[in-house]
């Protein structure tokens, strides 16, 4: 049966079903119901019948139930599997744990062992099943990140522990809105990663994320347990679906173990990114691939930080997503030298403290559909930022001390305020407190120590001519 088949069939079932579990949220993650045929889960009946034959291989003599637990289907699913096992006289079942058909344990005979060797000469995959790839661009659809949108209330609350110019909240929104592309400019220090993640609570919901998926044969792993922030079981909504006969329904189903309930991801890459990256990662030993970061960012965020910092050049990372961000599709690449067309559900943030110039041309940032400048604090955001940090340490605000600060290290020299100063400052003066032995305070006394530790030698000619310098590294340390 082919995956468009398999598709047609799963649609047809599922109309029978009560279309969404029983939530009034509307972020929470689309459901799908558990398959109770192979027919039902969209895959060919030899890639599961490889599936089980594997697990039995490396397992030993599992349980019927701990097969279902590897590969995440149904015991209606895998007895299908089983009963052919057993009939081609590929398996036998060698003893039992208890009570019940779920807990006969099977073992391959001299057949099966040829049989999953065959299987392994395939492709190594063991684990989950993967989903149809029809069923993955049906469940993206219905969690994209373009049917998210904030409003001003949610984009305030989400930053209000910052301290920016009331234009940065007012351009982050509609940019967040969009789903394209934005990219966030200005000095080092001020708060650019900070805002990135605040970008990140904005966004509510959850997503489901397949363990992998089968095009025509061909796994591609998705699920990333270091990217992907997967909800805890205890904290999942007990959600199910009704089967129905007429008016009635006769049966309930949980929700497909195949899919992994989780935040919307937010993948952060910085200048370790290489082309080579974003591309479809094949193993010629395991014969699967490992999808690329921005496919399992899909329905959420990917923050390309410290951007034209990569050992690849701006405008080359600009161009191999040009038609991504306009058509908000990727084409990858298999190895055998087809195509796959990929959905770009991404909110793609660039992040840089490179002044504009040294990045592109007008046509290089027409590309990027919004731009925002984070500029460095004035005087007084500075002194605002300051005493907050100086609240949130607990420590007594001297506001003769500050301005002292401001004079001596800032006004004096011409050097620019940058949001980060205040707390690396009072950061360095407690730990110049608590090596004294002394109660950790905001003082004078300590200042002087503090920034002649913090700030780079002033006495060095060269230092003037970059003290303002857009994103210049000889304001700190």
């Amino acid at each position: 049966m082919t995956t468009e088949t398999a598709a047609a069939a799963r649609a047809s079932t599922q109309e029978g079903l009560l279309g969404r579990a029983h939530t009034a949220d509307p972020y929470a993650a689309p459901f799908v119901p558990q398959p109770q045929t192979i027919e039902e889960t969209g895959l060919d009946f030899s890639l599961v019948l490889d599936l089980v034959v594997k697990s039995i291989y490396f397992s030993g003599r599992p349980s019927a139930r701990q097969i279902c637990a590897q590969v995440a289907l149904q015991f209606s699913v895998v007895d299908e599997v089983l009963t052919f096992l057993k009939r081609e006289q590929l398996a036998e079942v060698v003893g039992s744990s208890g009570m019940g058909e779920q807990l006969y344990q099977y073992s391959l005979s001299g057949k099966g062992f040829e049989k999953a060797e065959e299987a392994l000469a395939r492709n190594q995959y063991i684990g989950p099943a993967p989903v149809s790839f029809s069923s993955y661009l049906d469940v993206l659809e219905r969690q994209s990140v373009r049917s998210v949108r904030v409003s001003p209330d949610v984009v305030e609350s989400a930053m209000s522990h910052l301290v920016l110019s009331p234009d940065v909240p007012a351009a982050i929104g509609p940019a967040v809105n969009s789903a394209r592309s934005m990219l966030l400019y200005g000095g080092s220090g001020n708060g650019k990663s900070t805002i990135t993640n605040a970008i990140g609570r904005m966004l509510p919901g959850e997503v489901l994320i397949p363990y992998a998926i089968d095009i025509s044969g061909i796994i591609i792993k998705v699920f990333d347990p270091r990217v992907h922030n997967e909800i805890p079981i205890e904290q999942q909504r007990d959600r199910r679906v009704g089967e129905m006969n007429g008016s009635a329904v006769v049966a309930e189903r949980r929700l497909d173990r195949r899919w992994v309930v989780a935040r919307r991801p937010m993948i952060s890459v910085g200048g370790e990114l290489t082309l080579k990256d974003l591309e479809l990662r094949y193993s010629p030993q395991s014969q699967f691939y490992i999808a690329p970061l921005q496919w399992k960012a899909n329905g959420g965020i990917m923050v390309v930080d410290d951007f034209g910092r990569q050992m690849i050049q701006p405008k080359e990372l600009l161009n191999r997503w040009i038609v991504p961000m306009e058509e908000r599709v990727d084409h990858l690449s298999l190895h055998t030298g087809d195509v796959v067309e990929v959905p770009f559900d991404v909110l793609l943030i660039f992040s840089t403290n490179l002044h504009p110039s040294q990045l592109g041309d007008e046509a290089f940032f027409r590309r990027i559909r919004h731009k925002i400048e984070i500029p460095d604090p004035t005087r007084e955001q500075f002194l605002e930022i300051l005493a907050r940090v100086c609240q949130q340490r607990e420590l007594p605000f001297d506001p003769q001390a500050a301005h002292y600060l401001v004079e001596e290290y800032y006004d004096r020299i011409g050097r620019g305020f940058k949001g980060c100063h205040p707390r690396d400052i009072v950061d360095l003066m407690v730990d110049i407190c608590v090596y004294h032995g002394e109660t950790p305070g905001f003082s004078r006394a300590h200042l002087d120590a503090a920034c002649h530790s913090y700030f780079v030698s002033m006495g060095d000619p060269a230092a003037p001519a970059h003290i303002n310098q857009f994103g210049a590294l000889s304001d700190a340390a």
